[in-house]
């Protein structure tokens, strides 16, 4: 089995102060996840509630509440730009009364 170098840049920290660095591919989903996610606030004006973005091998899943459906769309639209692959838009609308 070849060795794998890990980006040093993209840790994760688990229970307590112990950080792992991630693996390359790992780390550039993270990435990928972070710029989804900022495009997402910024396209809503974080209208999205709980938003999440994960990144799968054959594409990306977003999870979330908002309170209409033209958000969710505007979420979807901010998103496309960065995803070749699949886009699973799963965020929820709920209305509010």
């Amino acid at each position: 089995m070849a060795f794998l170098p890990y980006d040093q840049d993209v840790v994760i920290q688990l229970r307590g102060a112990r950080e792992f660095p991630l693996a390359p591919a790992a780390a550039e989903g993270e990435r990928l996840a972070a710029k989804i996610e900022r495009a997402i606030e910024e396209a809503t004006a974080g209208g999205i509630q709980d938003l999440q973005v994960v990144v799968l091998p054959d594409g990306v899943v977003l999870t979330g509440r908002c309170p209409t459906y033209h958000l969710k769309q505007k979420a979807q639209h901010a998103a496309l730009k960065f995803v070749s692959g699949n886009l699973e838009n799963e965020i929820e609308v709920a209305w509010r009364r």
